[in-house]
């Protein structure tokens, strides 16, 4: 078990933002200050997921949004609070720990003030190994783990828990609820056992975010902090571009996924190659003169080339001179049973994944 300090906290919050590849990163900002406002008073505490009793009941939080940002209506602070009771109720025992729904982005570093908030400790794992924009895009779902029940608390303290057994069908209810709730809710869901998490978890993601707040943070030469990306992530820096062009139009998507989609298009200033990125709400496609170099569910982000830092999609502009780098996801993604589910047929984009593996 540790014991996270603030300045954990705030790697923490930069691993996140490295991860989300997400378009505005105020919540997580928002967030990580309110954690370290509260740390003086608790406790944050990160343990592996063998570290509980294999019976011991975990439980996955995270926001799920629709139309609406968080920091346009920030929570109250109760909402997570709410929902864990609910399981609780629901199951009649008592949660013993908490993990993330996502290991990135704002759904990665939430738990931490849940974990302030009942001083219950945070599990070292997460079912996504990324940020994906759908609940039931998890290797808990691959695995066979009941999603429900599943507590939901919205924007204006009204609430509701879901029994449904179909993780397609509870995205659906979720999304439907969580429209009516004020667009965005807090929720609680994949209450399972520490042993099912530890057999169909993805472990060691939270620390994983700290290690690379440590890279990015740190007053080091931005070369300096690739190579400790690649030690760590297996990262790949696929360019080094300028952006040239910039365009954005709308499609209908199904339920849940983004409707905004944007293309960039960027040059390489030593190759020459033409760099092509397809994003909806995040980077799902990197094209190099036509031919794929990376794919959902691999991890696509944007780094300064000048200071080595995060550049979030809202802030691009043509003339950036960008770091394009790739971090895979976890090995389970990459099956024919991941890529199904997370991976490029589920975002509409009909090719073989330059991955996948059996």
């Amino acid at each position: 078990m540790r014991t996270l300090t603030s300045i954990d906290v705030g790697h923490f919050s930069t691993g996140a933002n490295f991860l989300a590849c997400h378009i505005d990163p105020a919540a997580v900002f928002a967030y990580e200050d309110m954690i370290q406002r509260a740390l003086p008073t608790g406790d944050v505490r990160l343990l592996s997921v063998g570290e509980l009793d294999p019976e011991d009941l975990v439980v996955a939080l995270g926001f799920v949004t629709q139309g609406l940002a968080i920091a346009d209506m920030p929570p109250v602070g109760d909402e997570f609070i709410g929902c864990i009771r609910e399981i609780e109720k629901k199951l009649g025992r008592k949660v013993s720990a908490l993990y993330s729904l996502a290991a990135g982005n704002i759904n990665g570093i939430l738990p931490l003030m849940a974990g302030l908030q009942t001083a219950l400790p945070i599990v070292d794992s997460d079912p996504m190994g990324r940020v994906l924009p759908l609940i039931s895009q998890t290797t808990l779902s691959l695995g066979g783990v009941d999603i429900s029940p599943i507590a939901v608390m919205g924007v204006t303290g009204e609430r509701a828990t879901l029994d449904v057994k179909d993780p397609h069908r509870a995205e659906t209810l979720v999304r439907s609820l969580v429209i009516e709730l004020g667009g965005w809710a807090a929720t609680a869901m994949y209450p399972c056992t520490a042993k099912q998490l530890r057999e169909h978890g993805i472990h060691g993601t939270m620390t994983r975010m700290i290690k690379i707040g440590e890279i990015l943070d740190a007053e080091e030469a931005v070369e300096r902090k690739y190579v400790q990306l690649v030690d760590l992530l297996n990262a790949t820096r696929v360019a080094r571009a300028r952006v040239r062009h910039m365009e954005s139009f709308s499609r209908e998507r199904e339920l849940g996924l983004p409707t905004q989609t944007t293309s960039l298009t960027l040059v390489d200033e030593v190759t020459g190659h033409i760099i092509r990125l397809e994003i909806e709400n995040e980077i799902l496609l990197v094209l190099v003169d036509g031919a794929v170099a990376a794919a959902v569910p691999d991890i696509v982000t944007l780094l300064s080339a000048e200071f080595g830092r995060v550049v979030n999609l809202d802030d691009v502009r043509v003339g950036h001179l960008l770091d394009v780098v790739v971090t895979p996801a976890a090995p389970i993604w990459y099956t024919d049973a991941g890529l199904n589910l997370a991976g490029p047929p589920a975002f509409g984009l009909p090719l073989q994944h330059p991955r996948r593996h059996d």
